[in-house]
């Protein structure tokens, strides 16, 4: 009885896994960006129709964003508003000036940074520029705010709103992938 060996065969199951994995890798990135674009614009929608208009910069930098360093096995993407460093190159390169900051370093300022969005998503308190002791020392001003700004939320209702539609972009980009692998 002759004893029959196939060569390789473990390289080529490696090389399949692989394939696999690069495939379902590539497939849940798509399906996580398809839904982020329709939470994206459904936040630029709201942050609009609260008023968010004056220079555009907030409502312009309403972005998704892959976290690189996300557990092993998952995608994990962010809906945010880019601002400082993290805004895009052509955005950054706008103007771009120096500044100094609250604690006397010299900081980069760019044109149309959205660094307050945080404020207009939560709220915030206004600190007056001297507490009512006369004192200006900035932890004594904030123990006596003079009014509080409500919030105008955009991020956390486009997640609420959007919920069903970002599944079913979801759904949709997966069939799509599905279908082209069977295809192809």
């Amino acid at each position: 009885m002759a004893k029959t060996e196939i060569l390789g065969i473990g390289d080529m199951q490696q090389r399949y896994g692989r394939v696999r994995d690069a495939i379902r890798t590539r497939t849940s990135r798509r399906m996580l960006v398809a839904a982020g674009n329709v939470l994206k614009r459904k936040a630029k929608a709201i942050a609009l129709a609260n008023g968010s208009r004056r220079t555009g910069a907030m409502v312009k930098n309403i972005a998704i964003k892959r976290e690189t360093a996300a557990p092993p096995g998952t995608e994990q993407y962010h809906l945010g508003v880019r601002h400082g460093r993290n805004l895009s190159a052509k955005a950054r390169s706008k103007g771009e000036r120096l500044a100094v900051n609250g604690r006397g370093r010299i900081v980069k300022r760019y044109a149309d940074d959205p660094y307050y969005w945080r404020w207009v998503e939560l709220g915030h308190n206004v600190v007056p520029r001297k507490a009512a002791n006369g004192s200006t020392s900035l932890r004594q001003r904030r123990k006596s705010p003079t009014h509080t700004v409500p919030a105008k939320p955009f991020i956390a209702p486009a997640l609420e709103q959007g919920r069903a539609e970002a599944l079913q972009a979801m759904n949709e980009r997966l069939q799509q992938d599905l279908d082209k692998d069977a295809g192809g």
